[in-house]
């Protein structure tokens, strides 16, 4: 079967079957690809930027907590010198 044109768009035509609508103009299809990949590669990004940003908040919270262990350390040796 044929398709039908689609009525104001030059581009789209409908399956007469399945009455979906296809867009025939290759290079917007294209272009969709392009920007989905790079939304794709965005979201991929962040993540990876997330889970590095999380990593280094735990090595943060690790020295604070050491820096602390230390500073009591150094208070319980200055009273029992003192």
């Amino acid at each position: 079967m044929s398709k039908i044109q689609v009525k104001g768009y030059s581009n789209l035509v409908k399956d007469p079957t399945s009455g979906g609508v296809v867009n025939n103009d290759s290079q917007a299809f294209l272009d969709y690809k392009r920007k989905r990949q790079a939304e794709l590669l965005r979201i991929n990004d962040k993540k990876v930027t997330d889970i590095r940003l999380s990593e280094i908040e735990n090595d943060i919270n690790k020295l604070k907590s050491d820096t602390d262990y230390i500073k009591n350390a150094l208070n319980t040796i200055i009273s029992k010198l003192t």
